[in-house]
């Protein structure tokens, strides 16, 4: 059994995408993989006015897991576009931590390597008193920060790594999301230079622009394939505690 959790300096940094991309590409090193999500906010209603994660749905086709494991790989689905606390308060749902953490302990234990994104960012609240970094926590689980190449971004993954840290987790270290390589400047080099110097953290990984034809057909084996190119997924084995295939 071997988890990673996925966090990230806000909302919006696509910790969906590299959990995705993380999962397709341990996948096809031969790994039975799980993917996980204790909450989901903003679900849509299918035509039979089911509550789905278009999150889950993209993270279990990149792990090679059926649509019908929908509600293992999210334990709660909310339609607001909210934190899970606020969400499920409009929506009369009790979240109940315990339970989270029980559905993430049985992918964990069922799979040889499962990767645990979180909501939002490391302090999001998933209930009044339960933050994403107590979620982690609990499972005991190391984190890898997402972030983006722009203005305001060091101070975040700072303050995450910082947070993080000093509540008890082990960061591995920082994933860049959408780097676009022919538009790299001054401010996209600075901030890997000063992700890594102010937080003693390594920078894994940069992953590109994944476009939204092979984000919408769930091509798993071309998402696994970008994934090693750009991250250094044996280095993340080697941190987290696995081996490399």
């Amino acid at each position: 059994m071997l988890g990673i959790g996925i966090t990230a300096t806000d909302t919006e940094m696509g910790k969906t995408i590299v959990s995705g991309a993380l999962a397709a590409a341990i996948r096809q090193r031969g790994y039975q993989t799980g993917v996980y999500k204790p909450a989901a906010s903003g679900c849509v209603r299918n035509s039979e006015g089911r509550l789905l994660s278009t999150d889950a749905e993209f993270l279990l086709r990149c792990a090679g897991m059926e649509p019908s494991e929908h509600d293992q790989v999210v334990r709660y689905v909310l339609e607001a576009a909210l934190a899970p606390a606020e969400a499920s308060r409009l929506a009369g749902v009790d979240i109940k931590p315990r339970q989270m953490v029980a559905g993430a302990e049985k992918m964990l234990h069922s799979h040889q390597l499962s990767i645990v994104e979180g909501v939002g960012g490391i302090s999001a609240p998933l209930t009044e008193d339960y933050l994403v970094k107590d979620f982690f926590k609990d499972l005991q689980l190391p984190v890898i920060i997402v972030v983006k190449a722009v203005l305001g971004n060091v101070n975040h993954a700072l303050l995450t790594a910082t947070y993080a840290q000093m509540h008890g987790l082990k960061v591995l270290g920082f994933i860049v999301n959408s780097w676009d390589e022919q538009a790299v400047g001054v401010l996209e080099e600075s901030n890997l230079y000063y992700y890594e110097k102010l937080t003693g953290l390594p920078i894994l990984g940069k992953l590109p622009v994944l476009s939204p034809k092979l984000l919408d057909g769930f091509d798993s084996r071309t998402i696994a394939e970008i994934a090693e190119a750009h991250i250094d997924i044996d280095k993340i084995l080697k941190l987290a505690g696995g081996n490399t295939k």
